[in-house]
């Protein structure tokens, strides 16, 4: 049962790394991210996915990358998919989550709170 398990977690997540690979980043919007990872999206309606340029940060390594933008930029309703050695994150909104809240502002004002100092 455990080994079942395992191997459907597992299996769960070669599926979805093998979709996040399939998201053309032609024509997404364009959203911004500081030194702080503070992630600025443009006031249009909510997309799904929001292309993010991280060629101005500074990483020691791609698993300092990783580490840092998963923990900021994951949430109950975004997530990154990060693309290290091309320079880009793409930001999944996961809107199915929202409900009826599709607001910009709201939205905007989520990912403000999820901004911490960096040290």
């Amino acid at each position: 049962m455990k080994l079942r398990n395992t191997f459907l977690l597992a299996f769960g997540f070669i599926s979805f790394g093998s979709i996040a690979q399939d998201i053309p980043v032609e024509g997404l919007p364009v959203a911004t991210i500081n030194e702080n990872y503070l992630v600025t999206v443009p006031e249009i309606p909510i997309q799904e996915y929001y292309f993010i340029d991280i060629s101005h940060l500074t990483f020691a390594s791609e698993e300092e990358a990783t580490k840092l933008l998963e923990f900021y930029l994951t949430a109950n309703v975004i997530r990154p998919i990060i693309h290290y050695s091309d320079n880009y994150v793409l930001l999944q909104v996961l809107v199915e989550f929202l409900g009826d809240d599709t607001d910009y502002n709201n939205l905007q004002f989520y990912m403000n709170h999820l901004t911490k100092p960096v040290e």
